[in-house]
Formats: C-alpha cells, structure tokens, sequence
C-alpha cells in the first residue's frame, strides 16, 4: 500500500514534465495540485501529519514545529481524496487555500526579456545587469563579488556609503531559493536608498552606510526559476542518497556556527528542505558571506536585516531557545515594534515582532543568530515578509511593490528608534 501511494505521489510530476528549453532538464509543473491549510490542534495529530509526510511524500511547505499552529501541504491530484479522508479521520481541520498550484504560479512568471522594475519577478541576470548598471552610474557605490557559488556564480554585494564616519545596516537577501519576494524587496529598498526622491529615504542613505547582498543563494534561486519552484536550499550534493537518486543543497539558514544543530525539524535529514548540514558552516555561499561581514571593522555594522518569506514577522534572537534571551531583548523589541507601527500605515499589514523561538519555531543556525551571537551586532532581525498564508510561498508579482512599499516605511520607523535608542552610537 505505501508503494502504491508514494508512485501515486510521483506519477503526477513525472506527467507534467516537459523539457525546458533553457535547461534541457525537466522543469517540474504544479497543474492541479491543491494547496491545503492544516491547523494541528495535538501532539497526536503532529504525529499523525508527520506519517503522511513520509508515507506518501505530500510536500510540507512549513516546518513541523509543534502543534498550535498551521501548516500548509501541497497534494497532486491523484492523492486529494485519500489525503482529504485521512484528515478527516483524524479530526484535523483543514481548508483548499490554491486550488490549482500552477495557475498560482503562472501570475508570477518571468519575462527573461523585461528590464527591471518592481511589478514582476526577475531572473538573476536581470536582477545582476542592474546591480551592475547602478554601480556604474553611481560613485558612492562600492560593488563588490564576495564569492562565488558552488556551482560558480557571482554573490554580489552593493555598500552605498556617502558619508565618512557612518554606522552601516545591512540586508540580507534570497538565501532560500523559493523566496523570491525576498531579493524583489531587498532590490526595492536598495533602488529607493538611490534614486527615490523621498526625502526622509534620501536622508537615510546620507546618514547611514547601507550594504546589501540581494541574492546569497544564487544557484538555487536560478534552479527554482529552470527547474523546480519549490526548492529551498543551495545546490552542493551533500553525499546522501534516496530513491530519486542523489540528494543535493543545505539549508543554508541552518548552517551558521551559532547554536548550530540543536534544534529544527529534520534538519538532520540530507534529503530533506531543512538539512542544516553534516556540520556548521560547510558551504561556500555563507562562508564568503561570513568573511564579507568580518571583512569590516568591528562595530561598524549596527543591524543586520535578512529578509525571507512569509508570516509577517519581525523576528529576533534567539532562534535556538523559547527560554533564552538577549541582553538587550526589551530594546530590539521596542525597534521592531517602530517598524511593524510604521509597516502597518500604508496597506494595514500587521508584523507580529518578537523572539523566533518564541514566536514561530525553535530552529538553530540562522543568520541573524550568528550576527548577534559571534559578531556583536546589537539589532539584528529576520523580517518575514507577506503574506500570512493565501498564497505564502507564492505571493503573485502584483503585490512586489506594495511588499516594498510597507517595509520601506517599515525600514524608516526602525531606523529611527534605533537611533533613539543608541544602536548607532
């Protein structure tokens, strides 16, 4: 019977599997496969959806942190009946939140051919020519590859700075793959800080040294655009195998020297989406971003800012403990309460602020725990952009610019506590 169903869960994506033509590989399509919400009420039923997960390999797009929460999974159509029973048998609640995947997905496609803008997602090229277009226009942009992929591609950092003696913020962006609100907003912040005509935007970027690496990730984010849109992790194969033959990428979230391994679901599973390595700092990706940030003289980096999707959240140390806490916790709370008042005045978009432990889940071996942890940056945040789960992973094109319109507001209210508070000093 686990066969059957496991070739039940295949058989969808193997049919809907054509060529791609930019690749020559299978790019892996969603035609018909329900997106469901599931609220897990017990321990029992946590237990419960974790043999689904392993019976017949249905995709969590979530963590599976403990119950009391909600936890969305996508079905093929072959299986949504007998998923739909077996929740209902075991009294879970659940409701279709996508009804077709890859309608969802459609909204969001990418014209290779499009110029940057912020009202649809962009390839890396794209997202990489302007980079490089800006840098050349302007000379307070110091530009700079940090490293290479491992499969060689360029990570590349902007640091805007047009004032000797700054404190410098820095944002993080698209080290998840599937994230691709991620690097829109983190390219949106950046193109505000240079060409926008705001003058409280303008002053920010006169005040405060700004350095940005919009696409930590580069590989897996070209993969989730040729190949598979789901995919989370970079793509090192990481020496394990299963049925589908070698299992590839880390977590990369899950692989900073800071608590690491101690906590996460699965993260000890290579072939798993939350694999955070066989040992901390492994891959290539977060250890020239690592020697990047230690490239600075301490001190100068304030804040730390890594941008990921979804839940709307602004979330800080600690990751690893729901009982540990920073020194100066009270104090980043009072700072990341100015950005979620200030995200919240353009479209009412509420961020829940707060330890991450506390608040979403335990998990070890993130990158703003290492920031606070190992390099002493007073405020550091992970800042869960939308949405709260209607489309989550998937949030159409036609909401980048709002996304960037609230965190910019957002970004202003935080900075300015900040410096009331004597981050910057």
């Amino acid at each position: 019977m686990r066969l059957l169903l496991l070739l039940l869960a295949i058989l969808p994506l193997a049919m809907a599997a054509p060529k791609s033509s930019a690749t020559d590989r299978l790019a892996i399509r969603y035609d018909y496969f329900k997106v469901y919400s599931l609220f897990i009420e017990n321990e029992q039923q946590l237990e419960e959806l974790k043999e689904i997960y392993e019976d017949i390999s249905v995709h969590v797009l979530n963590e599976l942190a403990g119950p009391g929460h909600s936890y969305n999974i996508i079905v093929g159509p072959l299986l949504q009946k007998y998923v739909e029973g077996k929740l209902n048998e075991l009294k879970i609640i659940f409701k279709v939140i996508v009804d077709d995947l890859q309608k969802l997905l459609d909204k969001s496609a990418v014209d290779k051919d499009s110029q940057m803008e912020w009202e649809s997602y962009h390839t890396l090229d794209t997202i990489y020519d302007w980079v490089d277009k800006e840098c050349a226009a302007h000379d307070y942009l110091e530009c700079k590859v940090i490293g290479q992929s491992y499969e060689g591609r360029d990570i590349k950092s902007i640091r805007l700075s047009k004032r000797e003696g700054n404190k410098a913020i820095f944002l993080e962006g698209n080290i998840h793959a599937m994230e691709w609100i991620s690097s829109a907003t983190v390219t949106f912040l950046l193109n505000e800080l240079i060409n926008s005509e705001d003058p409280e935007m303008q002053r920010l970027s006169e005040e405060y040294d700004w350095i940005v690496v919009p696409m930590v990730n580069p590989d897996g984010f070209v993969y989730t655009h040729e190949v598979e849109r789901l995919w989370r992790k970079n793509r090192r194969p990481n020496g394990a195998t299963n049925s589908s033959g070698p299992c590839y990428g880390i977590d990369m979230n899950r692989n900073f020297d800071y608590h690491w391994g101690g906590a996460g679901w699965n993260i000890d599973e290579p072939c798993d989406h939350w694999f955070g390595g066989h040992e901390p700092n492994t891959e290539i990706e977060i250890l020239s971003l690592q020697s990047f940030v230690s490239s600075f003289e301490d001190g100068y980096i304030r804040s730390y800012m890594a941008f990921h999707a979804y839940g709307q959240y602004v979330l800080l140390p600690y990751g690893h403990s729901n009982t540990e806490f920073p020194p100066n916790y009270e104090q980043m709370k009072r700072i990341a309460a100015a950005f979620s008042d200030a995200a919240s005045e353009p479209y009412g978009s509420a961020f829940t602020y707060g330890a991450s432990g506390l608040l979403n889940y335990v998990v070890s071996g993130a990158a703003k725990d290492w920031a606070y942890g190992v390099k002493n940056i007073p405020f550091t945040c992970t800042v869960e952009l939308r949405d709260k789960g209607t489309y989550g992973f998937f949030l159409p094109s036609n909401q980048i610019t709002e996304v960037g319109v609230e965190v910019a507001a957002g970004l202003k209210g935080l900075v300015n506590k900040a410096a009331e508070e004597g981050i910057f000093d």
